[in-house]
């Protein structure tokens, strides 16, 4: 009887240290990606090209979606951000609400105004991001501009 009570504990061990934890890893992603976030925001507001570009994911399954276009894929991405010294006169961003959809892929969205040449545009903006060996990368992003009352 003690023979079985020591492999029936042993086994349970292994069972229970083999299983992750979920609550944790959710915690983890969103706090990551809750700094991949704020990391992209600032690398607008310093207009740094290529940190910008670093917070998004170097694949040609990058998707930008926005008004009424979809574009796929990093390369044309970062070549036109890199062709333009123009950045928005202001933006300001609302703190994200995020959700946690898998472990490594996070959804977010967050309200935005971005004044642009003397105009206002506000809406949301739209985030998927992936956790990657090389940190959270956004993989889609949208802008959802509102409509002028």
């Amino acid at each position: 009887m003690k023979r079985w009570s020591v492999v029936s504990l042993a086994g349970a061990a292994v069972v229970a240290c083999g299983r992750p934890d979920v609550e944790a890893i959710r915690q983890s992603d969103l706090e990551g990606a809750l700094h991949a976030f704020h990391g992209n925001i600032a690398a607008i507001h310093q207009r740094d090209a290529e940190a910008y570009l670093s917070h998004y994911l170097d694949s040609p399954e990058l998707v930008i979606a926005g008004g009424d276009t979809i574009r796929r894929g990093f390369t044309a991405f970062a070549e036109a951000r890199r062709a333009t010294a123009t950045w928005p006169d202001t933006l300001i961003a609302g703190e994200p609400t995020l959700v946690w959809l898998a472990p490594g892929v996070v959804y977010g969205v967050y309200p935005y105004a971005v004044v642009e040449q003397g105009d206002t545009a506000r809406g949301w903006s739209e985030r998927v991001l992936v956790k990657t060996g090389g940190g959270w990368k956004v993989a889609v992003t949208s802008r959802i501009d509102r409509l002028a009352r």
